[in-house]
């Protein structure tokens, strides 16, 4: 009896202190509301659902956020492991590997009430000024086909500088813009000035990212895809989204 109860305690010695030293994940990121950010509760519904996927494959998530431009080329030099929350590019896939997508978003273009722009393609906005995110998969695309893009740090100085007429167009992600205008006080006087552009200019995909520095990268990565079908299949990954109050059919589908 006496070692069966020294048994069992060491079992569980050992498993306090294989959960005390589970290995931490480093992720960067910006504020992204309503996705991720470092005032909203649990860091956001997209934060919460990688927690969780990471969790289930034997890591702890450590989420630091910085300007996206400095965690772009810190995750890239291996200062950190990786992204929370990235677009998928070509460049972009030299340095990181990326997981299953976990979540989807339209990036739009949004002008001011009553400056009349319509677009029937992209051609029709190649002569108009436009604000876009420094660093930013969309910005770099649009930049490259020739659009001018002038470029901030992050959306909130966008959104400011369209309303003061700086710029004729932004690009910026639909629910991060609805967020922004009806959450921050700075922005809520100009809530009726704008229109959304349609169609989107694109609905990505949403992914955490591992930087291939990282030697078991790909490892990681496998894991936490697993981890995360699990999640989809158990119900837990809606059930998140569903206590964030966030539109499960557009996350969920379009992320499938």
């Amino acid at each position: 009896m006496k070692r069966l109860i020294i048994y069992i305690a060491a079992i569980l010695i050992f498993a306090s202190t294989e959960n005390a030293y589970c290995e931490v994940i480093r992720l960067a990121t910006m504020n992204w509301q309503p996705f991720y950010g470092k005032n909203l509760s649990e860091g956001g519904f997209f934060t919460a659902l990688s927690r969780e996927a990471f969790k289930r494959s034997g890591y702890e998530l450590k989420v630091v956020f910085i300007p996206w431009k400095r965690a772009l080329e810190r995750s890239k030099e291996g200062n950190f492991d990786g992204l929370l929350g990235a677009y998928y590019s070509d460049e972009r896939e030299n340095h990181y590997y990326f997981t299953d997508p976990i979540a989807s978003n339209d990036e739009v273009f949004i002008t001011r009430k009553g400056h009349d722009i319509t677009y029937n393609n992209l051609d029709d906005l190649k002569n108009i000024r436009i604000g876009g995110l420094r660093g930013g998969a969309q910005s770099t695309e649009l930049i490259k086909q020739g659009f001018r893009i002038e470029l901030a740090s992050d959306d909130i100085l966008n959104i400011k500088k369209l309303n003061f007429k700086r710029f004729d167009l932004i690009i910026i992600g639909k629910q991060s813009f609805y967020y922004l205008l009806s959450s921050l006080e700075e922005l809520k006087p100009f809530s009726g000035n704008f229109d959304v552009l349609e169609p989107p200019y694109k609905t990505y995909d949403l992914f955490v990212t591992i930087t291939k520095k990282r030697i078991n990268g790909k490892d990681i990565v496998n894991k936490f895809n697993k981890a995360l079908q699990d999640m989809k299949s158990d119900g837990s990954y809606v059930e998140i989204i569903k206590r964030f109050g966030q539109n499960v059919q557009i996350l969920y589908t379009k992320s499938q």
